[in-house]
């Protein structure tokens, strides 16, 4: 039965964890901006693509089945590290991604497996045929086989002989078994396409995550930029207390402002540095290997169609909605070969080979047997293989249809997410613009002593809160557009396109 050999599926758990940390990315990072703390952020549960694992050959207990490592967070690492750092652009990460992912690694494993189960299926249909050739050797005993006669010896001493034989099996007409495979046939197709939805998500994880190392290394820059300017602020504080022109608190103001900025930039290059870790990791990056981002996600309009073309797009070409679509059909095969189990099967067996002393001096001899069975009274076995298999047939329809619901309504969030991104971007780079213009005209006044440092450093409070701001909201905006990508299952082909590379 199908419901044996598809299984449980994962998809609908991790899809709706990874599509939790989508929605909430945006919204933590302005949070964190508008706290003026660096926003740091993990990657959640990657959505899995339908698997087709058998649940019977399952061994791991239900309640560790949530404890396991999303397969999509890990990768195959290949290759030495080298000691220069490598130029990694984000088509390349994705490209390594779908060769060490070990997300796709066992997809293509369970694509093996299918293939393997659709060829087991076809054994049971076709004739099986065999060869055998002994030589016996035997000393048999009267009283053992019930042969009692007074006078003849209690064993008929050594003899041997040779025989070889060639064997035939035939199930001939059965249903099930043709029901059976077609099913299987249906699972490996389904298999296929759920592969090719591990590209996407391998491209959704890789890019996130690219993204997530571009705004640790834009923090950094911004943490430096602001102990540059606490330093020199410094630097003037203390000449002029030196020169009676400030009152001490002024110094004590300036030094632990320059001391907080240097404790910002250490915390921007720890998050920097484990981000570089993770995006290593997804991709398969040989342990220790450094590498720089040669691909900038800058800001860039959406330019990928309008709402409508975006949901016909993600219903034609989602490869989870046609693997799901195909699974569904393969179930409804199954349940169909659990039909025919009530159906008389014919079978035909038979042997043709030659025994003798030796095979020079042998007799031949052959055997045919047909069979034709019918099920009379099986226990409610049939009753219940059928049942099983509707209820199957029942679920994956229900999976399917729900699938369509959720494919749209990933589009429809993705586009909200993306309109408010990006009103979100061009409010954030004005304000940028407007608090670097503050602290400027803040620096003239206290230089000139028109007013004391509390003003310079509150004018850079401002421009590290807009910085922030701008980067967690240009994070935002491409987070938004690489998830639409995902949701209308065109991630792992345009999203080097969409986020601003070659």
């Amino acid at each position: 039965m199908l419901a044996e050999r598809i299984g449980s599926m994962k998809f609908t758990k991790w899809l709706a964890a990874l599509m939790a940390f989508v929605a909430m990315a945006g919204v933590a990072n302005m949070a964190g901006a508008q706290q003026g703390s660096s926003a740091a952020f993990e990657l959640g549960s990657i959505a899995t693509p339908r698997t087709i694992n058998p649940a019977a050959n399952s061994t791991t207990p239900s309640s560790l089945q949530g404890q396991q490592q999303n397969p999509f967070l890990g990768s195959v690492p290949q290759g030495q590290a080298s000691a220069n750092p490598l130029d990694l652009a984000l088509g390349d990460a994705i490209d390594r991604g779908l060769k060490f992912n070990l997300g796709v690694i066992e997809n293509q494993a369970t694509l093996r497996q299918a293939q393997a189960q659709k060829l087991r299926s076809l054994s049971a249909m076709v004739p099986s045929v065999s060869a055998l050739l002994r030589q016996n050797l035997d000393d048999l005993s009267r009283v053992a086989i019930g042969l009692k006669i007074p006078g003849i010896p209690a064993s008929t001493g050594q003899f041997s002989y040779q025989e070889s034989y060639v064997t035939f099996s035939d199930n001939g007409l059965n249903l099930n078994s043709l029901y059976q495979y077609r099913a299987s046939k249906q699972a490996e197709e389904a298999t296929k396409f759920s592969l090719q939805d591990a590209g996407n998500v391998v491209a959704l994880a890789v890019g996130t995550a690219y993204l997530q190392v571009q705004s640790s290394e834009a923090r950094v820059g911004s943490a430096r930029a602001e102990l540059d300017v606490a330093r020199e602020l410094e630097d003037q504080t203390q000449t002029r207390v030196k020169a009676g022109l400030a009152a001490d608190i002024e110094g004590f103001r300036a030094t632990v402002q320059k001391q907080t900025s240097e404790q910002r930039l250490i915390v921007a290059e720890a998050n920097l540095e484990k981000n570089k870790l993770t995006l290593g990791r997804i991709i398969g990056l040989p342990n220790g290997q450094r590498f720089n981002l040669a691909t900038k996600a800058n800001y860039q309009n959406w330019s990928g169609g309008d709402l409508d073309a975006s949901l016909h797009q993600a219903q034609t070409d989602r490869a989870d909605i046609k693997s799901a679509r195909i699974t569904a059909d393969a179930s409804r095969l199954s349940k169909r070969a659990a039909q025919f189990e009530r159906v008389p099967g014919v079978s035909v067996n038979g042997y043709y080979g030659s025994i003798g002393t030796n095979l020079n001096h042998s007799t031949a001899t052959y055997s045919m047997v047909a069979t034709v069975t019918l099920p009379v009274f099986t226990g409610g076995r049939i009753r219940a293989d059928i049942k099983d298999a509707s209820a199957q047939s029942d679920r994956r329809e229900s999976e399917y249809q729900d699938l369509l619901g959720r494919a749209d309504y990933e589009v429809r969030n993705a586009f909200t997410d993306l309109n408010a991104a990006d009103s979100a971007v061009r409010v954030a780079e004005k304000n940028t613009q407007l608090a670097q213009r503050t602290l400027e005209q803040a620096r003239d006044r206290f230089v000139n002593g028109v007013t004391n440092n509390l003003e310079v450093i509150q004018a850079q409070h401002d421009v590290a809160a807009a910085s922030e701001n701008y980067i967690s909201s240009l994070f935002a905006h491409n987070l938004a557009k690489l998830t639409l990508l995902r949701a209308m299952g065109v991630a792992q082909k345009n999203a080097n396109q969409y986020l601003g590379g070659n």
